[in-house]
């Protein structure tokens, strides 16, 4: 037996003494004893796609069981991303609950200055966290911040994608553990993505024998584009019975930034209704086909009678638009691109509860702290949502705050006409967006209470002179809190080719 485990068993008797060794049940677990934990995390999937949120008309009958057994933040979103890779930054600041701007080296560019300091970066990370106070790390699915990461915080990978996407059928995969390093890649060509990641995690869970409780990392590169599922999902959304949404436009109103890179020319400018009901339709498919997947693990997890003893959070790692706007990607502000699913579902976690506060992703940090008794590390930057799950408080923040701009290396000084950036924020019902291309500003008011779509600009409205006036203040205190170098005064905020601003070494 392990040193952790023969720890584990002395606590756990001395606590069964100290109760007077009662034999039951309910007393075989000690308030030493802590919750598992499972984590569900998808690729690209925004908020409201899941059937029981209705926004959006995706089957999710798994996701549906998460939301009606818990807790799910329907004001939910990512700060945003210095990369067209959202992903990447989203993931660094999940991993270490810190904002983009404060994790340096800046271990989520692909293209860094200096290209031996990826994924280098020493803050910690939540699974580091856990482990270093006696659970068991586990992980399968997308990693897409480096190896060094995986590594620290995992005691055992089955099935690892690293990078940032990939086919869906024979995605390449690795497995690690500290005694035996990384194996070579393999892959297997019949099987869906999600079922690879379910068929690991599953067989972590039935294998599973040990004392201390464990923390499961399931990331799945679904519904990411190649968007390509299992036919028989394809089959159940017909492209011609697919809804349009109410801000489905041909073509954004003004430039933006990155308006043409990978993700924005999947489809022709432009955008027609039959190609964007295509795209929907493969994207609820693949949405839908993970859903299954997730299913399966929850039947292994009820099974191995560990359910009622361990949190579930269901994220996503950023939303897409998909012809919102316009746009098929996600390198914008928009509530379709930086909003994403939070439920947290469990022991002590109200049920069927829909809260909405203003959260943030890597506030699941913290929040998983709160949730298990651990202390939140001093490295953490954001917010414990555990009060607004337990109804202590209605909200942790007044406002939230958005970022994006380009890559501003190399590769976009040959097409500086992709660069810009953009800044928001939130305050009560109101969003303020302040977008930056080449010598243009372009200011955005949105009531989001009214205008859930954000179609309606108020920024020329003088009934709104105030709040306006009171969102560039909020705006400004934001960019400070929060370390962004963003100076709006400025020509494309000023980052244009400033490393500095980007945390990068030349």
């Amino acid at each position: 037996m392990s040193t952790i485990n023969i720890r584990f068993s002395i606590m756990l008797l001395v606590a069964v003494i100290a109760t007077g060794c009662k034999n039951t049940k309910e007393n075989s677990k000690t308030e030493t004893s802590k919750p598992n934990i499972l984590f569900l995390f998808t690729d690209d999937q925004r908020n409201g796609t899941i059937g029981a949120l209705n926004q959006y008309n995706v089957q999710t009958p798994n996701m549906d069981g998460l939301v009606k057994n818990g807790t799910a933040f329907t004001n939910s979103y990512i700060l945003g991303a210095t990369t067209a890779a959202v992903c990447s930054p989203s993931r660094a600041m999940l991993m270490t609950g810190r904002h983009y701007f404060n994790i340096e080296p800046n271990v989520y560019a692909q293209f860094a200055y200096n290209k031996e300091e990826r994924g280098q970066s020493d803050k910690l990370t939540f699974p580091e966290h856990f482990k270093a106070n006696g659970y068991t790390t586990f992980a399968t699915g997308k990693q897409h911040n480096g190896e060094p990461w995986v590594e620290r915080g995992f005691d055992y990978v089955k099935s690892a994608f690293l990078g940032g996407m990939t086919t869906h059928f024979g995605t390449k995969v690795k497995d690690y553990t500290p005694e035996t390093g990384w194996s070579e890649p393999y892959k297997n060509e019949d099987k869906f993505s999600s079922e690879v990641f379910a068929d690991a995690a599953i067989g972590f869970i039935d294998s599973y024998k040990e004392d201390q409780p464990f923390l499961m990392y399931v990331a799945f590169t679904a519904p990411h584009d190649p968007r390509t599922a299992p036919q028989e999902f394809h089959d159940m959304y017909p492209a011609k019975d697919i809804a349009l949404p109410e801000n489905f436009m041909p073509q954004h109103p003004f430039e933006v930034a990155d308006d043409h890179i990978r993700d924005e020319v999947l489809a022709p400018f432009p955008r027609t209704e039959s190609i964007v009901q295509k795209e929907i339709s493969d994207y609820y498919a693949m949405i839908t086909a993970t859903d299954t997947q997730i299913g399966r693990i929850l039947k292994a997890l009820e099974v191995s009678g560990q359910a009622d003893n361990t949190i579930i959070v269901l994220a996503g790692d950023n939303g897409l638009a998909l012809g919102q706007h316009g746009l098929l990607g996600k390198q914008n502000v928009y509530e379709h691109s930086v909003s994403v699913p939070m439920v947290f579902c469990g022991p002590n976690i109200p049920k069927n509860q829909k809260k909405d506060a203003l959260a943030y992703l890597h506030d699941i940090f913290p929040t998983l702290c709160g949730l298990t008794g651990l202390e939140i590390p001093e490295s953490v930057q954001t917010e414990n949502l555990t009060p607004v799950i337990t109804g202590e408080q209605e909200a942790v923040r007044e406002s939230m705050f958005y970022a994006y701009n380009s890559w501003p290396g190399e590769a976009y000084k040959a097409h500086v006409n992709n660069y810009g950036g953009h800044r928001a924020v939130r305050k009560g019902d109101f969003k303020l967006i302040v977008s930056a291309k080449k010598e243009e500003y372009t200011y955005q008011l949105f009531n989001l209470k009214n205008d859930p779509w954000e179609l309606i600009n108020l920024i020329d409205d003088e009934n709104y002179t105030n709040i306006k006036e009171d969102l560039k203040l909020e705006l400004q205190k934001l960019i400070e809190e929060t370390g962004d170098l963003a100076d709006l005064t400025k020509a494309e905020f000023g980052l244009f080719g400033n490393p500095e601003a980007y945390n990068f070494k030349n």
